[in-house]
């Protein structure tokens, strides 16, 4: 079985959005690590406090990232999701005050939601994943 690395990028972003510049630029660097890496991951969150926008279309633009992208079950980030169309999603619980994820998602009350969000996923062919 192949060994696979994956690299998780956040907190360049987060130095980047601290400094209140553009450097380091998540995108540089994810093309950088593409040379020793099989994926990078990154979190769009609600907040913001990693990961923007901007970073998420010039990311998942890149034929030569492959990209893991992290979300939540927010509708907008939902719609930034499909519309980026990044290898794989990683649906993943998120608290506002947490500094980082502290726990999985409640199934249970979440259940139709992800059913049809994984639905949405598959039509686009991205794969998905659960971080419970």
């Amino acid at each position: 079985m192949k060994k696979r690395l994956g690299v998780n990028i956040d907190h360049v972003a987060t130095l980047r959005n601290v400094r209140g510049a553009s450097h380091p630029d998540p995108f540089l660097i994810a093309k950088n690590i593409m040379s020793m890496a099989d994926s990078i991951t990154i979190h769009l969150r609600e907040d913001r406090r990693h990961i923007r926008d901007i970073d998420v279309v010039k990311i998942c633009k890149s034929k030569n990232i492959f990209t893991n992208l992290e979300i939540s079950l927010n509708n907008e980030i939902l719609k930034i999701a499909l519309k980026n169309k990044p290898n794989f999603i990683c649906i993943v619980p998120e608290k506002r005050k947490e500094i980082t994820t502290e726990g999985g998602l409640n199934l249970l009350k979440n259940k139709i939601k992800i059913i049809n969000i994984i639905s949405e996923f598959k039509k686009k062919n991205i794969r998905t994943s659960l971080f419970i």
